[in-house]
C-alpha cells in the first residue's frame, strides 16, 4: 500500500463502519479495482459480480443477495439499471453493503434513470490515484518478475523520471521490454530504446546542459 491507494484501501478496511451502506471505488484500468473488490468481499463475507453477470440476475436473485455484502466490478458498464437501483435500495433496507467499482466516478456513468443518478451521487466515493514513485517501482518489479526479468537499480531510477504515470502504460512498457530484450540484460540504453519505440516520454529533468 502506498499514498496512491492508502485512503481508498483504508475506507474499504473500515467496513462495516461505513458512513453509507454503499461505496463507489474509482480507478483507471489496471489500477487494482478487481483485486480490491475481491479483497473487500473476502473480508465482508460477500460475493463479487462482474457487470455482465449482474445484468442477468433476476429481481428475486437480487433480493436474496441484497442483505449481504455485494461487490459489482466495473459497475460503470452495467446496462440493466433496474437491477442496480434495486440492489442499492434493497441493500439499504435490509442492512447489506454494496461496493461498486468503475473506471470513472459515478457522476460520469451513462445512467438515464433519475432515481439511480440520485443514489449514485449519494454514495461514498473513494479513488485509487495514479501511481506514485513507490507504486511505479512496485508495479514495474512485479511485471518484470512475471516475465523473469530483473530490474537493475539504475534502470529503475531512469524510468521513475520518464515513464508515463498510469498503470496501463507500465504494463505496456514491460511487455515491450520483454519482447525487445530477447535474452539481453535490462539496461538504461535498452529501456530508452523501448520508450523511444513507444513514442518517448518527456523527462522530469533534462539530462542535457542548460541552454
Amino acid at each position: 500500500m502506498t499514498p496512491a491507494n492508502r485512503t481508498a484501501i483504508a475506507v474499504l478496511k473500515r467496513w462495516p463502519d461505513w458512513r453509507t451502506h454503499a461505496v463507489a471505488l474509482a480507478g483507471e484500468p489496471k489500477s487494482g479495482l478487481t483485486t480490491a473488490a475481491h479483497a473487500w468481499a473476502e473480508k465482508a463475507g460477500g460475493d463479487v459480480y462482474s457487470a455482465q453477470v449482474f445484468d442477468r440476475l433476476t429481481h428475486r436473485q437480487i433480493e436474496v443477495i441484497a442483505a449481504d455484502a455485494v461487490a459489482v466490478d466495473r459497475a460503470d458498464t452495467i446496462t440493466n439499471e433496474d437491477n442496480l437501483l434495486s440492489l442499492i435500495n434493497l441493500s439499504g433496507r435490509l442492512g447489506g453493503s454494496v461496493l461498486l467499482t468503475g473506471h470513472t466516478v459515478p457522476a460520469r456513468w451513462r445512467v438515464r434513470q433519475p432515481d439511480l443518478v440520485s443514489r449514485l451521487k449519494s454514495m461514498t466515493l473513494v479513488e485509487l490515484g495514479p501511481p506514485d514513485d513507490e507504486m511505479v517501482s512496485i508495479r514495474l518489479r512485479a511485471a518484470m518478475k512475471r516475465r523473469f526479468l530483473k530490474l537493475p537499480e539504475d534502470v529503475e531510477t531512469y524510468l521513475l523520471t520518464r515513464i508515463e504515470r498510469n498503470y496501463g502504460a507500465l504494463e505496456t512498457f514491460v511487455e515491450s521490454l520483454h519482447e525487445m530484450a530477447e535474452g539481453r540484460e535490462v539496461t538504461v540504453p535498452l529501456a530508452r530504446e523501448v520508450l523511444d519505440e513507444q513514442g518517448g516520454t518527456w523527462p522530469l529533468f533534462d539530462d542535457g546542459d542548460d541552454q
